[in-house]
């Protein structure tokens, strides 16, 4: 089962998007208040979350942060309704979605991801160095 966090600060938002995205094999958590999300992920890391970038009491930065500390090898994708998003996002090597999100765009982008990270977790890690 993957789980799929999605923060927002506007709940309409973060739930029309969290319903969107539900499909067989996945848990998806909606969060209007970002503080909600980080102590979520503190008990259970998240394979894949959608923040956005501006909110109340924390960024969508702060919470980027938080996400790859606690799994360094989870998703990250960032929304934002703002001009300066893009340019954030991209800064942090991370895909971005303006508002208003196409929900197939986004869907693909989260199947897509969802599946590399399966890949990479599948793949064989490296030998350790023989003993001299």
């Amino acid at each position: 089962m993957k789980t799929i966090l999605v923060v927002d600060d506007d709940a309409d938002e973060s739930e029309l998007l969290a319903e969107g995205l539900t499909a067989p094999g996945r848990l998806v958590r909606a969060f209007s208040d970002p503080m909600r999300a980080l102590a979520a992920l503190e008990r259970e890391p998240a394979d894949l979350v959608i923040a956005d970038l501006s909110m109340p009491w924390i960024t969508g930065r702060e919470v980027a942060g938080a996400v790859l500390e606690r799994r360094p090898g989870g998703k990250l994708f960032l929304i934002s309704g703002h001009d300066e998003g893009e340019a954030v996002a991209k800064s942090m090597g991370v895909p971005f979605f303006a508002k208003p999100i196409d929900l197939g765009q986004l869907s693909r982008a989260v199947d897509q991801a969802l599946r590399e990270q399966d890949v990479s977790e599948q793949a064989p890690s490296a030998p350790a160095p023989a003993p001299r």
